[in-house]
This record gives C-alpha cells, sequence and structure tokens, in this order.
C-alpha cells in the first residue's frame, strides 16, 4: 500500500497557510490504516471534535459506496456539521453524493485546495455552504501552493515503514493527452502543471528531512512524469546532484518522448517506469485517442526496450484487453508485440501489466457508452456498478468489447495467451543486483499469479451468473440496502473483509434489507465461534455435513441473515437460541436486543461445553447459558422470538404457549428427513401460528420429542 495522502496534505497545507494556525486545526486520518471497527472510528472522531467541517475524500469509484456509508455514519454523530467530499469519482458524478437526503452539502469538484479553504472560512464566518456542487478548480501555478506539511501526518510517522510500500508524492498535475478510458480529465480537465524543477527539488529534499528515502520506494504518483522535457531533465538533474536517492523512484509516463539521455538519467537517479502502452494494435491505439502516429508511438516503445537493457531501467507497459471495440484480430495483434519487445533478446530490463478494460465514470467511454454500443455492438453489463455493494472489481469490467469479441472469449484468450507469456518474461527479467529487485520479483510474481486457470475460471463463472441475473432483472437493476453505519475499514484482517465479502453479497442481491442485522453480520465475528474453517464455509453459503439427530453448528448465511431478519428482534427483547452449539446465533441476538435484552442460549451439550459457551459469549452479559435440548419444550415464561437452526417434521404444539402474543415469532426449519426443508416464520396471531415461508435450504434434522427422530 501507498502511504503518504499527498492530496490531503496539500489541502491541509494550504488551509493553516491561508487561514492560520491560531484559527483552526487541520486532522488527517486515514482509514486504510486505522479503520477498525465503526465504534474505534466513533472514539477516534470523539478525540478530535469539536469540527467546523469534516471531508471526506471520494477518491475513486471503488470508494463510492464505502464513502456514502462512512457519511451517513459521521452525519448521525454530528448532525450539525457540514460533510464535504472531493477527489475523483466526487468530480465526475457529484450528484451521485448531492441529492435529497444525502449526508453530504457539498462536493468539491477539481482539486480543492482553494475551494476547501473558501468553505472553511465561511462556516468559520457564521455563513452556510451556499453551493453544493462547487465549479472545479484547478491550481495554475503549483508554486504559489504552501510546501507539503508532512507534520499533518505525525499520528503515523512512528509506524510509517510497517503500513506502507511505498511513500507518495506528486510533483505535478494533470494529463493533456485524451486517453478514453482515462477518469483524470474528471478531476483536472487536460491541463498539465507542475512545480518548477527547483521546487519540485526542494520538496524532496523537506520529504527527506522526514524520512529515510533509502528505505522507501517512493511514488511519484503525478499522472504523467516529465511531460516537459527540459522540466524532466531539470528534475533529474537535481536529484542526482542532491543524491536524493531513495531505495527506488517509480513513476509513470510516456515512451514516445523518452531518448537515450533520459533513460540514462533515469536509471543513475534509480528510477522505474510505467508506461501505459495499452495495444500494440494501431487500430486500437487510434480508438484509444493514444496518438495521431500509433506505428511511431510503436516504434519508441522497442527503442524504450533496447536502451533500457543497455543502461540498466527497468520499466513496466501496462495493457488494457478488451477496450470498446476490440476484436479476435486486434487483441492477437497486441499480443504478437508484446511478446516481440519482451522476448526477441535474451534478457528484459521490463515486465508487462495486463489488465482488463475497466469502465470508470468521467472518462469519454463513459460519456459514451451509448455511441459504443451503436458502432462497435459494445455492451455494458453494470452501467452503474459503483452503487452495487458486490463485486465492483467484476463487475466494472464486465463488457463486451464489441460484436465480434464477448466477455467470455476476451477472457479465454487473455488468461490462456498471457498466462505462459508472463511466466517466459518473469524468468528473462534482469533486475538491478540491489535489494529494491525483491520488490520486482513479488511485482512479477503477482501479475503472474493473477493470469492463472483458475482466476479464468473464476470470472467466468462469474459472467454466467450475471449473464442469468441481467436475463432476469435488466442490464442496470441495483438492488440493495444503503446503511448508516461505514463498511469497509478492516482493509487488512482477511476474515473480516471475508464477512464484509458475504454481507456484501446479500445487500447486493436484496436478500438483507434490516440494518440492525446488517449491523450485527459484520460486528459479530463468526471464526471465533465456529473455527476459521467453518466460518469461511458457512460465509461461502455452504451448509455443514448432515449428521441426524445432532444439532448442526450452523446453517447457510442466506438462510441466518433471511431468518434474523424475520425474527425482529429489537432492543429491550426477549429472545432464545433454542439450538445454542457454539453460541454464534446467541451474539447475534444479543447485538439486536442490546444490553437492556436478554438471550437465552440453550446449549444441547454437557457441563463442561456449557462453561465454555458462557465464557465465549462473556462479553454480552444479557446472554444467559442453560444446558437443555430444542425440544424438550423446558422454556420458562414467554419470548419475543425463538431460533431453532435444525429441521423439524412439524411445529412442537408448545411453542404457542411460549411466544409472546401478538407477534411473538419462530424461525425454523420444517419439511422432509432427505430432501430440502422450508425456512419458515410462524408468528403468535390471533392464537394460532400463522407459517411464512422465507426460502428453502438442506439442514440436518432434530432429535427429540417431536422431532424427526426418538431422542
Amino acid at each position: 500500500m501507498d502511504f503518504g495522502l499527498p492530496h490531503l496534505v496539500s489541502i491541509g497545507g494550504y488551509l493553516l497557510d491561508k487561514i492560520g494556525e491560531g484559527r483552526i486545526r487541520v486532522e488527517l486520518l486515514d482509514l486504510n490504516y486505522e479503520g477498525s471497527d465503526h465504534e474505534h472510528l466513533k472514539r477516534t472522531l470523539e478525540s478530535f471534535a469539536p469540527f467546523v467541517c469534516i471531508g471526506l475524500s471520494c477518491y475513486s469509484s471503488f470508494d463510492y459506496m464505502r464513502v456514502l456509508t462512512l457519511g451517513r455514519f459521521i452525519k448521525r454523530l454530528y448532525p450539525e456539521v457540514p460533510i464535504v467530499s472531493g477527489g475523483y469519482h466526487a468530480s465526475a458524478l457529484p450528484n451521485d453524493l448531492i441529492f435529497d437526503g444525502s449526508p453530504f452539502s457539498a462536493v468539491l469538484r477539481g482539486e480543492s485546495e482553494a475551494s476547501m479553504t473558501a468553505v472553511v472560512e465561511t462556516l468559520l464566518g457564521g455563513g452556510q455552504i451556499e453551493e453544493p456542487i462547487v465549479a472545479r478548480h484547478i491550481v495554475d501555478d503549483m508554486d504559489s501552493l504552501p510546501f507539503y506539511r508532512w507534520d499533518l501526518l505525525k499520528r503515523y510517522w512512528p509506524r510509517a515503514h510497517d503500513i506502507g510500500r511505498k511513500m507518495q508524492i506528486y510533483l505535478s498535475r494533470g494529463c493533456p493527452y485524451r486517453c478514453t478510458f482515462c477518469m483524470e480529465r474528471a478531476k483536472s480537465g487536460y491541463q498539465w502543471r507542475s512545480y518548477s524543477a527547483d521546487r519540485a527539488i526542494e520538496e524532496l529534499r523537506r520529504l527527506s528531512q522526514w524520512t529515510d528515502l533509502s528505505r522507501w520506494v517512493i511514488n511519484l504518483a503525478d499522472p504523467l512524469f516529465g511531460w516537459k522535457r527540459k522540466w524532466r531533465r531539470d528534475v533529474l538533474e537535481g536529484i542526482l546532484r542532491h543524491e536524493l536517492f531513495p531505495r527506488q523512484y517509480w513513476t509513470l509516463t510516456r515512451s514516445d518522448d523518452l531518448d537515450e539521455v533520459d533513460v540514462e538519467m533515469m536509471a543513475r537517479a534509480r528510477f522505474s517506469i510505467g508506461i501505459g502502452l495499452e495495444s500494440g494494435s494501431p487500430e486500437m491505439l487510434r480508438k484509444m485517442q493514444k496518438g495521431n502516429t500509433p506505428k511511431k508511438y510503436l516504434a519508441a516503445q522497442e527503442r524504450l526496450a533496447g536502451l533500457s537493457r543497455k543502461h540498466g531501467l527497468n520499466w513496466a507497459a501496462n495493457i488494457i484487453v478488451g477496450h470498446p471495440g476490440e476484436t479476435p484480430e486486434t487483441l492477437e495483434e497486441t499480443y504478437q508485440f508484446v511478446r516481440k519487445i519482451f522476448t526477441t533478446a535474451s534478457s528484459t530490463c521490463g515486465w508487462v501489466s495486463i489488465d482488463p478494460f475497466r469502465l470508470y465514470p468521467g472518462s469519454y467511454v463513459h460519456e459514451a457508452m451509448d455511441q459504443y454500443e451503436a458502432q462497435e455492438g459494445s455492451r455494458f453489463y453494470h452501467k452503474t456498478w459503483w452503487k452495487s455493494w458486490y463485486d465492483g472489481p467484476f463487475c466494472a469490467q464486465h463488457v463486451d468489447p464489441s460484436h465480434r469479441l464477448d466477455y467470455e472469449t476476451r477472457v479465454r484468450m487473455m488468461y490462456d495467451r498471457y498466462g505462459p507469456l508472463m511466466q517466459e518474461i518473469t524468468s528473462r527479467f534482469k533486475g538491478q543486483g540491489r535489494s529494491v529487485d525483491r520488490v520486482f520479483a513479488r511485482s512479477l510474481s503477482e501479475q503472474a499469479q493473477q493470469m492463472s486457470p483458475e482466476r479464468r475460471d473464476q470470472l467466468l463463472r462469474h459472467a454466467q451468473r450475471a449473464r442469468k441475473r441481467t436475463a432476469k432483472d435488466g442490464p442496470t437493476a441495483v438492488a440493495g440496502t444503503v446503511v448508516s453505519f461505514p463498511i469497509g475499514l478492516h482493509m487488512k484482517n482477511p476474515a473480516v473483509r471475508l464477512r464484509e465479502e458475504a454481507v456484501r453479497h446479500l445487500l447486493e442481491t436484496g436478500v438483507l434489507r434490516t440494518e440492525a442485522v446488517v449491523e450485527a453480520l459484520l460486528k459479530v465475528p463468526a471464526e471465533d465461534f465456529l473455527g476459521i474453517d467453518a466460518a469461511r464455509a458457512m460465509l461461502n453459503g455452504q451448509s455443514p455435513e448432515i449428521s441426524e439427530g445432532e444439532t448442526p453448528p450452523w446453517v447457510p448465511f442466506w438462510a441466518l441473515a433471511v431468518g434474523l431478519e424475520a425474527l425482529g428482534a429489537c432492543a429491550g427483547d426477549r429472545m432464545a437460541d433454542l439450538s445454542a452449539v457454539n453460541g454464534y446465533v446467541t451474539a447475534l441476538l444479543a447485538e439486536l436486543v442490546g444490553e437492556e435484552g436478554t438471550i437465552l442460549a440453550l446449549h444441547p451439550g454437557g457441563l463442561i461445553s456449557a462453561t465454555k459457551l458462557r465464557m465465549r459469549l462473556s462479553q454480552w452479559p444479557q446472554a444467559k447459558v442453560k444446558t437443555g435440548q430444542a425440544l424438550e419444550g423446558n422454556l420458562d415464561a414467554e419470548w419475543e422470538g425463538l431460533w431453532i437452526g435444525a429441521t423439524l417434521p412439524q411445529c412442537p404444539a408448545w411453542i404457542r404457549e411460549r411466544l409472546v402474543a401478538p407477534e411473538g415469532r419462530l424461525v425454523t426449519f420444517l419439511g422432509p428427513r432427505f430432501r430440502p426443508q422450508d425456512l419458515v416464520c410462524l408468528t403468535h396471531r390471533d392464537g394460532a401460528l400463522h407459517e411464512r415461508i422465507l426460502g428453502r435450504a438442506r439442514v440436518g434434522v432434530l432429535a427429540g420429542r417431536g422431532g424427526w427422530i426418538k431422542a
């Protein structure tokens, strides 16, 4: 991951410079590093309060749903504090964040130093935000900006090397080119601007005073580094003269203006460069607007491949496979060109990154989807994919490029052709003989792994399922619930990511609709109760192996979610889990009823296992453990809800006496012994139990009075 937040550091420094450190305090919070759960976030925000304004960066479209839920969460905590947003997605589609009921007061389009300062000055003066969508602002003279205030990241510097692989800084902004797939235009138009060369060197020198550059890969995250040749060479010369050497510099540039002098200077300055080659087909380069003379453009790439071997400059070429208008012939043409530049010589200093075309809001393709569909026969299956909870990386790339190339064929050609080629390039790659070669080796390995047959088959299965949904619901159908607490804060915990993926899937398909249930499913760690392997199986929708007569340890995740929503547990309710093998459902119910509620966990095991269960549930004092079988009918008092996560032939007669009237509920499975059973909700109303079928699954049967098997 990258460390640095230069866009927010720049905005924060500008605020302090223009308004004055005696009038305001600026805090930067990076939730990729310290998001934890939202209770932790709440405490962190409380430590920063009071606020005059809160800004949330909607940097990319992949952040959209996370930012929207985060905005709702913060608005609930601080209803009087204006919340503003900016970033690439916010600049491209401001109305995604400004609408009736939105938590956001304004969207600051473009580069937000001046517009954020104007907002804060207005609020400090007692005014209100009048314009919800602020016109795009561009910084014409970057030297007019104050120096980066790296002290604003003081919260992170003690752990900086632990939480980031690359240190990020910008020395220029914008890009003059008009590539059809890129969303840079949404933020900064087509203007390239930079610090002066002297100022750029001074920024690097100041950064070196904050951290030992030699420990970092420095990511010069400019959209296009060194568009002007003189500036580029002056900066490189300054780096060499002042010996501002990190472990490695990494940046993005173009090959068509690099000659031998540039390559030699970059190699000496410890640069590695990324080149947006995108295609080896002149026809596709024209469709992508990668230049007016595709043949010269490709010749420059071949020249770079040769010069890099001579001077030891490592580089990477990015290829976009499946851009609208792509055909099998252009795909093959690109493959042959890539093979030529990487395998003609005995070794290579470069590697290749193969990416599918992705639909980005703000790009020309996004604005011209109808045109591509009419002229090329393209098909965009998820035109608003960023508004979906589930599987954004797949939905963004799920496109039929043309009437002659559908998504599935594109995937097969991409993986079957480039997978072996990636392995060959890896075997030929020549590094620099320094420790940074480990970074290159890791990148090459990750690229090769991503091109595996397993990943290919996974994408094809995704596409098959998506086509079935599209045929049923239409291409633009978006289901799901917008919740008012943040999702996606646990970036580094694989168990939490798996849990969130399962919840997102149910949100996307409309299975989950109750915010309290969503929050409980996200908050309670299933692996603490079921174990890691069983939790993974449950979250992936599997059922446990059927063991007749024994209470199943879990039910399929969708069934659990639907059942909890049907139970409708509220704060203060009395609920009982009559199949509390491990306590997972008990903990979920405890979250739903809160501290003022009561939960009974009826445990089918002995005293020793019941004692362990009490310890497992110790953080929920409202949960009480009792030993006994689900069908013994030894409950006392009345309950708002009962859960039995197993199959019965019919509802026991005593259940009605134990449900509060009206509206007391039992959720369980009823049905045959050896076939899928009905998940049902039985509601006590008008002296009778009214049955509502919620779904169907295969779940183990219970033993005991009224069960399929005698106790």
